[in-house]
């Protein structure tokens, strides 16, 4: 048998829902609603909230449904425009949302280890599309550029092989500089050598989601951290204690002028992902960087596709500025990594392995 206490709660308790509802709709188009059915939807909603304080559920529910059938016939229009705005909330904030993606903030989320011991497999960031310039969406096209990347800049471009990719790599040659690679991944830009020095083996590959199998390029933990300076950016480089399988591809013997290689960008080698020991096979060292140009490398140096292998990015083509880690999933053990959350992908002071 029903408790007739809890049925006049719940009778009670839908009286009072009705009549808040009945008082912001009228307090919200106050001056849309005629004086006489004002009137009476006041009356109503008097003889609701009395029947409410008694304590005849019948009563109650009687009222309920007078005074809701008294707003559907007098009020009709203003519930529906109600709605529609409600509509029109959804809408706007939809297109907030996608403007934002679209011209500010895009996730992006680390898919392969080129980029160890900087970022994760597995790595969920945000990048900045407005710091370089305002693109036209679904284009390559600059509405306005205001600034260029940097040395050092880790940024999001559409891969010049697969314009449907998007990469993510570190800036290391700029317009009109000279670039020259060894085999094993060391740089100088103009002559001047990159940075970078020894500190240890680093045996943390399965940490940062790679596979024991990928290991096997230089396996853990012979693997070695670097740390390297690039313009104002410290960060960390890995490569392979031992050098043998590089050196299976030699730096050709012929070494000509950068000047002879203004081509470059239309000699791409993109059958196939061989990382950065093809390079040879694409045409030799030094390269100068063509204007409106980028020369990129992954930070896991032998173990990255990048421009050693096909060439320069277009400014065109880049969508912006790597900026911090919002989430970071490991894949291998099906876990979070907590500590990364939040970490800034650019740093000014010095890494450690």
């Amino acid at each position: 048998m029903a408790n007739p206490q809890k049925m006049l709660l719940v009778a009670r308790k839908r009286a009072g829902s009705l009549a808040r509802q009945t008082r912001e709709l009228l307090e919200k188009h106050a001056a849309r609603i005629d004086p006489a059915i004002r009137g009476e939807v006041e009356r109503s909603l008097f003889a609701l909230e009395e029947a409410a304080a008694d304590e005849v559920v019948k009563s109650i529910y009687d009222r309920i449904n007078d005074h809701e059938t008294l707003i559907a016939t007098k009020l009709s229009a203003l519930t529906r425009s109600g709605a529609w705005e409600t509509i029109q909330s959804i809408v706007v904030a939809f297109a907030v949302a996608m403007s934002l993606r679209v011209f500010v903030l895009e996730a992006f989320t680390i898919p392969s280890g080129s980029m160890i011991p900087t970022l994760a497999i597995g790595d969920f960031l945000f990048v900045n599309k407005l710091a370089y310039g305002a693109r036209l969406p679904f284009t390559r096209s600059l509405l306005k550029q205001w600034d260029e990347p940097e040395a050092g800049d880790v940024i999001v471009f559409l891969y010049p092989c697969n314009t449907s990719q998007d990469f993510i790599k570190r800036v290391v040659g700029l317009p009109g500089q000279v670039i020259d690679v060894t085999p094993h991944g060391f740089v100088t830009v103009d002559g001047a050598a990159v940075k970078e020095a020894p500190t240890g083996p680093f045996g943390k590959l399965a940490d940062f989601g790679e596979a024991p199998m990928m290991a096997m390029l230089g396996a853990d933990p012979a693997m070695v951290y670097y740390d390297a300076q690039l313009g104002p950016q410290s960060f960390g480089t890995l490569r392979p204690n031992s050098f043998s399988e590089v050196e299976q591809f030699p730096l050709p013997s012929e070494r000509r002028a950068p000047d002879t290689w203004s081509d470059l960008t239309e000699k791409r080698w993109c059958q196939g992902d061989l990382g950065g020991r093809a390079a040879s096979m694409v045409r030799p060292f030094p390269w100068r960087v063509p204007e409106g140009h980028v020369f990129v490398m992954g930070d896991n140096r032998d173990n990255s596709s990048d421009s050693r292998v096909w060439g320069f990015v277009p400014f065109g083509h880049v969508k912006g500025k790597a900026m911090f880690i919002w989430l970071s999933w490991d894949g291998l053990r099906n876990t979070i990594r907590w500590d990364r959350l939040g970490e800034l992908v650019h740093r000014t002071a010095p890494t450690s392995p």
